[in-house]
């Protein structure tokens, strides 16, 4: 709505606002959310006792990453524009780190479902504010606003429904003690965290600086055309991690099954995903963003759709050293790819400028890719990456072929009878492997 109704730049205004916000609301949430989720999932009678000094723990360090994230932005010296909308998201990051604490006991427990209740009326409050205010004629700031104000209402929510399932808030849960343990393990899971957000929101800061805000908006364009596989693989990873912390505890040697279930599932949705993206480029941000402006954004989004299927590979990787309590390897693993994130941005942006960026956030995935395959690779050993790939691959490229002879319909109708197309065929070779439908019924059902 807003690249559609408040043009390019506004469009990157808000972007930009958002990298920053959730680079330093990651680092204000402290690693809290990984290590609860899995101190939870492993023992859910201490939930009462975690929950209550993650909070303690949560609201200093919130604090602390508002004022820092007021002073960064006027050290970086934007326009008074872009200045107002980051100091008022900055706001919000308090309320994030109370919900992602209440959201990491929920994912603890397996009620992923409870999130929900938080996430959807909140989102649709969000969204028909928007509506209204953009109608109105409002501009990007009272958008911002909106966006800062609804983190408050998802802390509401989830608070209330943690604190009722605890049967109360104790404060006789609180113990200085408990809380400086916890704050000194979770702080290996803020490092990776806090890499992880600065790694990923680089490429928009230094577009920023190097370019102009404009640029920031085209790039980030591109961005938002991933997000429903983004969504998928971390819907998938945070829904499998619980257990996956549960099953390293009980029995290590068997992890590589439920590996090979989690990439067998990532492939068979991301793999058509990026294809589709990759052909369908210039008339899906024009559908989109309702402007030729942003077909610029079409030669980003043909190179960093590679990233998305790297990123399944390191997602299920990055859970397994997780779950086995190597998080120290994930740091060093994440630090190196922040390093690289920020060489490789400068020296492509500053030579390339917008495609320089996407190149930037491509290499640097398959150095993240290179780095999680040694640490894991005895058990990748046991998984044979050509047998889960194969069967998607080649009903995507039965889905290239036909989307490449009806390239001149309407977009929405491309998509729709290309995922009909991939679907379709895929089904057929999973029959044709499992010697028929009745036996692949058998097999799923």
């Amino acid at each position: 709505m807003v690249s559609r109704e408040l043009g390019t730049l506004a469009f990157g205004q808000l972007s930009l606002a958002l990298a920053l916000f959730y680079s330093f609301q990651t680092v204000a949430a402290f690693g809290l959310q990984q290590f609860i989720t899995r101190e939870v999932a492993k023992q859910s009678s201490d939930s009462q006792r975690y929950f209550t000094n993650a909070l303690m723990i949560g609201l200093m360090t919130s604090t602390i990453g508002t004022v820092l994230m007021m002073s960064m932005t006027v050290l970086l010296d934007y326009s008074p524009g872009t200045q107002n909308l980051i100091l008022v998201i900055s706001l919000g990051i308090i309320p994030f780190v109370i919900s992602s604490i209440c959201d990491s006991v929920l994912r603890g427990w397996e009620k992923m479902h409870l999130i929900a209740f938080a996430q959807i009326p909140a989102n649709v409050i969000k969204v028909i504010a928007t509506i209204v205010v953009i109608d109105s004629g409002g501009g990007v700031f009272e958008v911002i606003s909106i966006l800062a104000g609804i983190q408050f209402l998802i802390a509401a929510i989830l608070f209330s429904i943690v604190a009722a399932r605890l049967r109360g808030f104790r404060w006789n849960a609180l113990s200085f003690q408990f809380a400086w343990k916890m704050a000194r393990r979770s702080s290996t899971f803020m490092g990776i965290d806090a890499s992880v957000a600065w790694w990923t929101s680089l490429n928009l800061i230094l577009l920023s600086k190097i370019t102009s805000e404009v640029e920031v908006g085209i790039y980030n364009a591109a961005i938002q055309l991933l997000i429903p596989l983004a969504i998928f693989i971390q819907c998938v990873m945070t829904s499998s991690y619980p257990l996956m912390c549960r099953r390293f505890a009980h029995n290590a040697d068997d992890m590589h099954e439920i590996s090979n279930y989690l990439m067998e599932l990532l492939f068979v949705l991301v793999i058509p995903g990026s294809v589709g993206l990759f052909m369908l480029a210039d008339p899906l941000l024009v559908l989109v963003y309702g402007s030729e402006a942003y077909t610029a954004s079409a030669s980003v989004l043909r190179v960093i759709v590679a990233v998305v299927l790297l990123t399944s590979l390191s997602g299920v990787m990055g859970q397994l050293l997780l779950a086995g309590n190597r998080e120290l390897t994930t740091l060093r693993i994440v630090l190196v790819d922040l390093i690289s994130a920020l060489i490789l941005g400068w020296v492509f942006i500053s030579s390339f400028g917008l495609i320089g960026a996407a190149w930037a956030a491509l290499l640097t995935r398959v150095i993240d890719f290179a780095q999680h395959w040694k640490p894991v690779s005895q058990l990748m050993e046991q998984i044979s990456l050509a047998r889960l790939i194969w069967k998607p691959a080649s009903a995507s490229a039965v889905m290239a072929i036909y989307l490449t002879t009806v390239s001149q319909w309407h977009p929405i109708l491309l998509v729709i009878s290309a995922a009909g197309i991939y679907a379709a065929t895929y089904l057929l070779i999973e029959c044709w492997m499992a010697g028929g439908f009745r036996n692949l019924r058998a097999r799923y059902l």
